[in-house]
């Protein structure tokens, strides 16, 4: 892999090593999509929280390859997936750590449309967070963004 852009699923499979990376990425990659607009405010978070998640073992050109595979699995429906990522991460703090992932990429462009919220709502229901919670985790990912002027 090194010296040389990662062009295969295969080898983006390699990169994600972790049953637990994946599933941050996979719940990142279905929040960008519940509006079915990955545009290209999303696609820079994404890649930015893709190579951050991996600690530079998946470099920025090379998360073509994880949108593949994510576009593969995303063919199984949402509750398949949602399902799986739950079950790859072990701990509350795990679950709290996808959904403040998931919607961070939410609110990447700037714009939370229903079909966002919708999700985030199932998010937090597939990882057993309450909606309490699941509000003073959206807070805190909205309190940490740069105030507009």
């Amino acid at each position: 892999m090194l010296g040389r852009t990662m062009s295969t699923i295969d080898e983006a499979k390699k990169a994600l090593t972790t049953p637990k990376m994946e599933a941050l990425i996979e719940a990142m990659y279905i929040a960008a999509n519940a509006d079915e607009d990955f545009g290209p405010k999303e696609r820079e978070q994404f890649v930015s929280n893709v190579v951050g998640i991996c600690n530079g073992a998946i470099k920025p050109e090379e998360v073509k390859g994880v949108l593949l595979k994510l576009k593969g699995k995303s063919k199984e429906g949402r509750d398949v997936r949602l399902k799986s990522i739950a079950g790859r991460l072990p701990s509350k703090a795990d679950k709290e750590h996808a959904f403040a992932l998931a919607c961070n990429m939410a609110l990447a462009d700037g714009v939370v449309l229903d079909e966002e919220k919708e999700f985030s709502d199932e998010l937090a229901r597939a990882l057993g967070i309450d909606g309490g919670r699941a509000t003073e985790i959206l807070d805190e990912i909205k309190s940490l963004e740069p105030a507009e002027e």
